[in-house]
């Protein structure tokens, strides 16, 4: 009887979990109430860019169609009626990465996918902190963007992009192209999805910090990261383009990727 309970007590942790990973992902893909008109074309010409690194490793066909179809269902499309957007695959909360594997953790950014050589574009103005390759991250860039409107610090990541196309030090304006997305996904951290994970923290680990205690991936608030969709220049949770000749409210941000103007 004891062993009987055991094992069911064992299944219901289980199912439990899966249940948990499986509606907490859809929940907080739903609940952005993205002001949007999403394109299933968009999605999956987005998601075949993006995974373009199984068109090299051919012996993975099976894992590449279950990350194919994982990718075509779940990503998030905030395209409007007046730009077409990249998607988003692995949301803030998330407890699926972008290859479907369940986290350890909840997810404390957003994974952004792309095609190769895309341009990333600075959410805000700012001043690059840091431009390094990490050997998990692969290329990766800090930005201090200064304050949010509620007078928080904006310490950002653009995690696993391809070439640098700032210097450290240097002055950013909203807008400006900071990186390409990397022609080849051979990092562990990019999970064989060609993606830009955006972070937002509000302490950063300064080069001669980063062996000590408390310090995680260039923040030492790794894992009390701000929500970037709090912080849309157009409202909370409405993705918000960024477009050359309008003026936008300080300490808000705009999205990482140019989106394409629908006429």
């Amino acid at each position: 009887m004891k062993k009987f309970r055991k094992n069911t007590l064992q299944l219901n942790i289980i199912l439990y979990s899966f249940l948990f990973i499986f509606f907490s992902h859809k929940t907080f893909a739903q609940k952005k109430n993205f002001d949007h008109s999403p394109s299933k074309e968009n999605v999956n010409l987005q998601c075949e860019k993006a995974l373009e690194w199984y068109k090299d490793n051919p012996q993975l066909k099976g894992e590449f169609i279950r990350v194919l179809n994982y990718c075509n269902e779940y990503a998030v499309d905030p395209s409007s009626s007046s730009f077409k957007i990249n998607p988003i695959l692995s949301d803030f909360g998330s407890m699926n990465g972008v290859n479907t594997r369940p986290r350890d953790n909840i997810h404390q950014g957003i994974d952004i996918i792309g095609p190769k050589e895309q341009p990333v574009i600075a959410i805000a103005n700012g001043e690059v902190l840091e431009t390094t390759i990490e050997d998990c991250w692969g290329s990766t860039i800090i930005i201090d963007h200064g304050k949010s409107f509620d007078g928080k610090n904006l310490i950002v990541i653009y995690g696993h992009v391809g070439e640098f196309l700032v210097k450290e030090n240097q002055k950013v304006k909203r807008g400006d192209i900071i990186a390409k997305l990397p022609k080849k996904v051979k990092y562990r951290c990019m999970a064989r999805v060609r993606h830009l994970h955006l972070q937002i923290g509000q302490r950063y680990c300064k080069k001669e910090e980063k062996d000590n205690w408390g310090c995680k991936y260039f923040i030492k608030d790794y894992y009390r990261s701000l929500n970037p969709h709090d912080y849309w220049a157009d409202g909370p949770n409405k993705v918000t383009c960024y477009e050359k000749n309008k003026n936008f409210k300080d300490g808000t941000i705009t999205y990482p990727f140019p989106c394409k103007k629908i006429n």
